[in-house]
């Protein structure tokens, strides 16, 4: 398979349908679904995913989400085959917001989640319903959650005909829609049944499946393990296709982990014009607050922005649990979406709110990421260094991307395939399939960690260090020719948009730092940023 293809397979992915369910009546909705995805006064919108407890218990988060820009609610309903709250009391629930001056919607947790998710004091909230089978590994251990067996798809359908037959118009199959354990997992079921019908739907034997795990073992990108993963991706577009069918008079969307994608059962390709939250992971301090993390999660909201329209992506501003991300690092992660053009923000803390003292950090930042996406938004930042995340990334990497490269002060851009020009940022996965010919090998400026254990002139090989990657930034500066970079050894992302004549400066540190953008050599733009910051530059 080469990265021009835009699915696993070139035959039709998902040729196999469930039949859908019955169509509901009209029913009267909360509002337009095409709504949603519009805001009259700014490219951005603000949602947040809340339980009725908390405004129950803080009568004032409602004036003060309100007052900070917040237009959308979502809560939670059928969590893991269990209803958090009824369809009866959440039509209730939103009657109250839409007199608030808030658009309500719902969540579902459709599958059930491999550990707890929902409110670490409560554990009984992440069991699955007792008559939900539990996935079984590869190597044989049983977990709960991220499969699909009877009755699943049946009892989550008819929990959105109820939802639907309550006014819903809009609901997200959340935390998250996949068939993987966690990120980097191949993912489905190895179970007896599974196998039973994978290796009868392929007309596969036993040795197949000795080599199907043998293959997921060892990562091996085979022929066998591509099979498998085109089963669960049908698997699970099945059951997405089922629930639209059964409720054409509801949007839904999914929730994507970080870096989801066919390894875990996601055929990005085929929910491009469904609303999409982008895979983020850093949801304490701990992970955001390395200049790492936020080079992390910034690179998976890109890649997965490569497939979802701008209106319709959503961000996971999570913190988890409610309080383990700080006020300031929520606020910062609103850059995430400003430079991913991902157009609604979505704050969740699980079923808990976050504490309310956060709306005086939050409402300021939201404002003027508001204001700057207006200024960039369907422009697409352009550089010489590449965002690249490819198949095997994609079917059996570890999800543990080059992504340091992001806060060099060089500019960057995504691509969907290798080029020529520039330098490519390759996992070890990706890596390997350029050194087996799997992926064309047209660039001589490959960039790949020692780790990788590769030895080949196309690439440069260094550590995944700021010390390393400042130093080949020395190195290539003297090829940039009109290009504008930010002169000097202190971490920031910078996002050059030549369309707009503008970039945008994110200070990836907690102290404010001082920045020199320079061109051809010369200082062109000097500016000040505060710790966590971002900074719009005109006229570059």
């Amino acid at each position: 398979m080469n990265n021009k293809q835009k699915s696993i397979s070139r035959r039709d992915f998902f040729n196999r349908l469930i039949m859908p369910g019955a169509i509901l009546g009209s029913v009267k909705t909360f509002g337009k679904k095409e709504d949603i995805h519009q805001n009259k006064n700014s490219v951005r919108r603000f949602h947040i995913s809340l339980q009725y407890e908390a405004w129950k218990d803080n009568p004032e988060l409602i004036d003060i989400m309100k007052n900070a820009g917040i237009t959308d609610v979502w809560m939670g309903s059928f969590l893991q085959g269990k209803w958090y709250h009824t369809p009866d009391e959440l039509r209730r629930y939103g009657d109250f917001l839409k007199s608030k001056g808030f658009s309500p919607h719902v969540l579902t947790v459709p599958l059930g989640h491999p550990g707890n998710a929902l409110d670490p004091s409560d554990p009984t909230l992440s069991t699955m319903k007792k008559n939900w089978k539990n996935a079984c590994t590869y190597d044989g251990k049983l977990y709960s959650g991220t499969s699909i067996h009877p009755p699943i798809v049946e009892e989550n359908i008819d929990a959105v005909e109820r939802l639907a037959a309550e006014g819903f118009d809009t609901l997200f199959l959340d935390d998250d829609f996949r068939l993987a354990r966690f990120p980097g997992h191949i993912g489905g079921c190895f179970c007896d049944d599974c196998k039973k019908e994978f290796l009868a739907n392929y007309g596969f034997g036993n040795s197949e499946w000795e080599i199907l795990i043998e293959s997921v073992a060892k990562r091996n990108p085979s022929k066998v393990l591509r099979s498998w993963i085109e089963y669960i991706c049908d698997k699970e577009y099945n059951m997405f296709k089922a629930l639209q069918d059964a409720t054409p008079q509801m949007e839904i969307g999914i929730m994507v982990m970080y870096l989801g994608s066919e390894k875990a059962g996601i055929a990005l390709d085929k929910y491009g014009d469904v609303p999409f939250r982008v895979g983020e992971l850093m949801f304490d301090d701990k992970g955001f607050g390395r200049v790492k993390g936020k080079t992390d999660e910034l690179f998976s909201s890109l890649f997965h922005r490569r497939f979802i329209k701008p209106e319709l992506a959503y961000s996971e501003t999570t913190t988890y649990p409610e309080d383990a991300l700080s006020a300031k690092n929520m606020a910062a992660k609103l850059t995430v979406s400003l430079l991913s053009d991902v157009r609604n923000t979505m704050f969740m803390s699980g079923i808990n709110a976050f504490p309310i003292e956060y709306w005086k950090t939050l409402a300021p930042a939201m404002k003027k990421s508001a204001e700057l996406h207006s200024e960039v938004a369907g422009h697409k930042p352009k550089g010489p260094f590449k965002h690249f995340w490819g198949w095997d990334s994609r079917l059996v990497g570890t999800d543990k991307p080059f992504s340091l490269f992001l806060a060099s002060g060089i500019s960057f851009e995504v691509i969907d395939d290798v080029t020529k020009d520039g330098w490519i940022f390759l996992s070890n996965e990706d890596a390997k399939s350029v050194i087996e010919g799997r992926t064309t090998a047209k660039s001589r400026n490959f960039v790949v960690r020692k780790e990788a254990n590769i030895i080949d002139d196309n690439f440069i090989i260094i550590d995944e260090t700021l010390e390393d990657i400042f130093a080949l930034k020395k190195r290539i500066i003297p090829t940039l020719k009109n290009i504008p970079y930010v002169d000097g050894d202190t971490p920031v992302i910078f996002a050059w948009y030549p369309t707009a004549d503008k970039a945008i400066l994110w200070n990836v540190n907690e102290q404010e730092q001082n920045y020199n953008i320079k061109r051809n050599g010369k200082t062109i733009r000097s500016v000040a940023i505060d710790g966590l910051d971002v900074a719009l530059i005109s006229e570059l």
